[in-house]
């Protein structure tokens, strides 16, 4: 049994699910916490390691550890059962962990000397763009600097500031984006930043985390990280690497498998669109991904009333923003944003979409008042988000809540199944005696380490396991590859 997995499912939006917390909580019992084994550190110390306790203290100490575990339990495997998430924690939830833990001692390779010889060129690139931004400004300044950046922007360049922030005006991401429509700095400032970014978080950073006895860099999965269920990955988050950035294309190619073996990566194609085609039952959908068509391209097709073949590129971009959006509650002033486009016409796309997709529709609809009848939401297998706000008389808090109501049965459920995927290929991995293994998952996508003899036979076993892993009215479908580094899959 593991208590913080459970106090996770009986409320996924809580704070913490540490045992401190969960006891307040549930048993009304305030534990000692490690801090309190030391009451005579100085303020601001680290804390000495648990060696340095007395037998008698730590023995206490241990004690009510093992204590208000059992007791914790006792609570929670009755109320897991009357809560309805017995066969989701039992199946899905407890058996993860041991996969998780697998995965993170195994651990991933790297080519340190391939990110040492990126971070001298990104070096040079940073100074190149700097170089460029100065010149376009007439004088050098600290682009790192939020005030200095301020000045620069609003009253030397004398572009218009769109959020107030208590220090001045806001320039943040979605500014500069706004701001580079009229004006070259604001995009330079922003791939300056997302290079000083990708440098400082991963290129330099992650030979730094190499172990020096696996050689491996070893992340940590946090399966109570998140409300809809997803897993999360941090000390290195190796989830949030940019994809479409060619420098994160670069990342991820230092990341290797070890000599005679190979990457193999299954990937769910749009498995959050094919479970909204599921929960929705919509009919045009739900024949796209039947008969294995292009959903953004027929999307398109009935959207501006031609056929698929004579869809423009632009015309499947705005098909493929709304078809995702949809899930998020997008509304038109995001989506005009979002396309550059007039409010109007965001309002006419979103409104040709719902009368292509009418049950759609009706499945925000119904979502959003099952919400306010229960105070929450479900996943196709069961897991539960809580959301108070569902019923705020402000507009905005009632607004925030209906797209988390809309879009958690839909994100959920596909972090659900691609749990069951976790659970099924390790198994089946087990059964083979393969020494293939599991390294990473990135949302909706699996990274095996296989060897180069097993290669085939291990891609065929996961496209079967990942495909099977839940029954839909619409068919999963997973894109299985194989290469000698992460930056040659996809």
């Amino acid at each position: 049994f593991d208590t913080m997995v459970a106090g996770w499912l009986l409320d996924t939006t809580a704070n913490s699910f540490g045992l401190d917390e969960l006891a307040k909580s549930y048993l009304g019992y305030t534990t000692v916490h490690y801090a309190d084994l030391f009451p005579d550190r100085r303020r601001g110390k680290a804390l000495p390691t648990f060696d340095t306790v007395s037998l008698e203290t730590a023995g206490n100490y241990a004690a009510e550890d093992a204590d208000i575990t059992y007791r914790l339990f006792t609570v929670f495997k009755p109320l897991l059962a009357q809560r309805g998430f017995a066969k989701l924690y039992y199946d899905l939830e407890l058996p993860l962990v041991p996969v998780l833990a697998n995965m993170e001692l195994r651990g991933i390779r790297i080519d340190t000397e391939m990110l040492s010889s990126f971070s001298r060129e990104l070096e040079g690139l940073l100074g190149s763009i700097e170089e460029e931004i100065f010149e376009l400004c007439g004088h050098e300044f600290n682009i790192g600097s939020p005030k200095q950046l301020q000045e620069v922007l609003f009253v030397e360049r004398k572009l218009t500031p769109i959020r107030k922030t208590k220090t001045g005006y806001s320039t943040d991401v979605s500014v500069l984006q706004e701001l580079a429509r009229e004006d070259p700095v604001p995009e330079k400032v922003l791939r300056h930043r997302l290079l000083s970014k990708l440098r400082s978080t991963y290129v330099d950073s992650l030979p730094r985390l190499v172990n020096a006895e696996t050689g491996r860099i070893h992340t940590h999965f946090t399966q109570t990280g998140t409300a809809t269920g997803r897993l999360s990955s941090k000390d290195p988050n190796l989830q949030n690497i940019p994809i479409r950035e060619e420098e994160g294309r670069r990342i991820r190619t230092a990341f290797v498998p070890e000599p005679g073996w190979v990457f193999v990566s299954a990937d769910y194609s749009q498995i959050e669109l094919v479970v909204l085609a599921h929960l929705s039952g919509d009919p045009g959908l739900t024949r796209a991904f039947r008969e294995e068509k292009d959903v953004h391209s027929e999307t398109g097709a009935l959207i501006f009333g031609v056929s698929a073949d004579e869809i423009t590129g632009a015309q499947r971009r705005i098909a493929k923003t709304i078809n995702f959006g949809v899930m998020y509650g997008m509304s038109s002033f995001r989506l005009s944003r979002e396309l550059n486009i007039s409010r109007g016409e965001a309002e006419q796309f979103i409104e040709a979409y719902f009368r292509t997709y009418p049950n759609i529709k009706e499945f925000v609809e119904h979502t959003v008042h099952q919400a306010e009848q229960h105070g929450a939401v479900r996943t196709l297998l069961g897991r539960e988000r809580p959301l108070p706000d569902i019923t705020s008389r402000n507009r905005t808090v009632k607004s925030g809540a209906e797209r988390i109501a809309v879009n958690t049965p839909i994100q959920g459920t596909a972090a659900d199944i691609v749990k069951r995927a976790m659970l099924r290929v390790d198994q089946r991995l087990q059964e083979q005696g393969s020494r293939a293994r599991i390294l990473l998952q990135v949302h909706d996508e699996l990274i095996l380490e296989v060897p180069q003899d097993e290669r085939e036979g291990i891609e065929k076993l996961v496209g079967e396991e990942m495909a099977a892993a839940v029954e839909l009215s619409v068919p999963l479908r997973v894109t299985v590859e194989s290469g000698a580094s992460w930056g040659e899959l996809h």
